[in-house]
């Protein structure tokens, strides 16, 4: 038998993340077209429905929670790929704005497709690289598994409002690089949170890092 919507609440319900009945039904189209879109735009390499929901969507969702809810707006989305973690996070926080940065032009392709399938206002695409010559102001920025986190505040400092956050996703060993990242930036930066976590119902161990800009 095929998961269904259904199945997509158990897991979420399970996992202490409940959302609305609009959420659950955003999601689950934004999965279906993560799917369905796969192989045309190259998207996921994770395919079984299990893992689908628990590394990508309930991962993803789990970030606000652990923020109590509240994510820095507009938020920049570096190397968002499909759109992860910020259609997700979009889904959980409607009201904040988001924006998605992605230099792959079929998965850009994508996310247009997306965000007017769900009917996402206060998102926009962004087409390419962020540099340390991106200057657009942002309150907040998230990375997903995309380099270490000294790189990106690095490549954030002209963009990144004083007081903003920079939010990474990171795997569970990932001391030396905030080890590096206060280092080297303790001028600029201050570590804000380190919060270690597992998905639930699964072994999958993250953490969770948060640097705030302060100057």
């Amino acid at each position: 038998m095929r998961p269904a919507l259904s199945s997509l609440k158990t897991w979420f319900e399970r996992s202490s993340l409940p959302l609305s009945e609009k959420q659950y039904k955003q999601l689950w189209l934004y999965h279906t077209l993560l799917r369905e879109k796969n192989e045309q735009y190259d998207l996921t390499r994770i395919y079984q429905f299990d893992s689908m929901v628990q590394k990508h969507y309930i991962d993803c969702i789990l970030v606000a929670k652990l923020l109590h809810w509240k994510l820095p707006s507009p938020i920049l989305d570096i190397g968002t790929g499909p759109g992860l973690p910020g259609i997700p996070l979009k889904i959980a926080c409607p009201e904040t704005a988001f924006i998605l940065a992605e230099g792959r032009h079929r998965r850009i392709e994508f996310l247009k497709e997306v965000t007017e399938i769900l009917n996402l206002g206060g998102v926009e695409i962004y087409e390419g690289k962020i540099y340390a010559s991106f200057r657009k102001r942002v309150n907040g920025v998230i990375t997903r598994a995309l380099e270490t986190i000294p790189k990106t505040l690095a490549r954030v400092r002209n963009c990144l409002e004083e007081g903003g956050k920079a939010i990474f996703m990171k795997g569970p060993h990932c001391d030396e690089e905030v080890a590096e990242a206060s280092g080297r930036f303790g001028q600029e930066y201050r570590l804000l949170k380190d919060i270690p976590y597992t998905i639930p119902h699964t072994p999958h161990r993250r953490r969770l890092v948060v640097f705030q800009k302060v100057a």
